[in-house]
């Protein structure tokens, strides 16, 4: 095994990893911080050095007296043995793995440069929603109260907004009351489990907001899909 050094742009966390596995195809994925849970590409975004463990080894000496025959087969067997430990130089493996991670990440498609709001008090769910759309857009902010949907929307309204109904102090519905002056209906999802309040909701005059009821892995995928659609990707 070939270990690759590198550490998160972020908070400077060392991360060993295997040369054979990023060269493979699975590594075009970002590599996840466990410290800070920031995303890289390895060899793109960070630096990576070699972990020198296949150094070569000191030349044997022998104690038999030089002959002719037997110098010449020392200076062989001494040769390979040289030969096999330096096959493949640290600073060349490092070259080959920053050409195949760039050459991977060229063919990533770019990011849309859309903001998608979240607003969620389960932070499972949060993160679950997250991931629909991170791989995908610019900037996903995710955040647990409705008063920090609103500073979110003083920094950039959002291209789409999903929030929930049941929410800390201020619930889903007083927030939307106010955002609906800032966004578009049509720009809106509700993502919640509490399908009795829908008649509040159009009773308000949301007509135009998207309602999913939170349920299983398929109400994931409307949302994934309702979410691309009202971005435009």
């Amino acid at each position: 095994m070939s270990l690759i050094e590198t550490s998160c742009p972020k908070c400077d966390k060392t991360i060993f990893l295997d040369l054979e596995e990023i060269v493979s195809d699975s590594s075009s994925r970002p590599i996840k911080c466990s410290q800070c849970g920031n995303k890289f590409i390895f060899g793109f975004d960070a630096d990576i050095k070699p972990v020198v463990e296949d150094a070569p080894k000191p030349i044997p000496t022998s104690n038999i007296a030089p002959t002719a025959d037997t110098s010449k087969s020392a200076s062989s067997t001494e040769a390979a043995n040289y030969t096999i430990s330096t096959k493949v130089p640290p600073k060349k493996k490092t070259k080959l793995v920053k050409k195949i991670v760039k050459k991977m990440v060229k063919k990533q498609p770019k990011k849309a440069n859309k903001k998608v709001l979240i607003i969620e008090d389960s932070r499972l769910t949060r993160e679950q929603i997250g991931d629909l759309f991170e791989e995908t857009v610019t900037d996903v902010v995710k955040v647990e109260r409705a008063e920090d949907g609103f500073k979110s929307m003083k920094e950039g309204l959002p291209d789409l907004l999903i929030v929930d109904l049941v929410l800390p102090k201020m619930s889903g519905i007083d927030f939307l009351n106010t955002a609906l002056k800032y966004v578009k209906a049509e720009k809106i999802i509700i993502f919640t489990a509490t399908m009795g309040m829908h008649t509040d909701i159009f009773d308000s005059g949301m007509e135009g907001v998207t309602l999913i009821q939170k349920e299983d892995a398929d109400s994931y995928e409307e949302l994934q899909y309702k979410g691309f659609k009202i971005l435009g990707l």
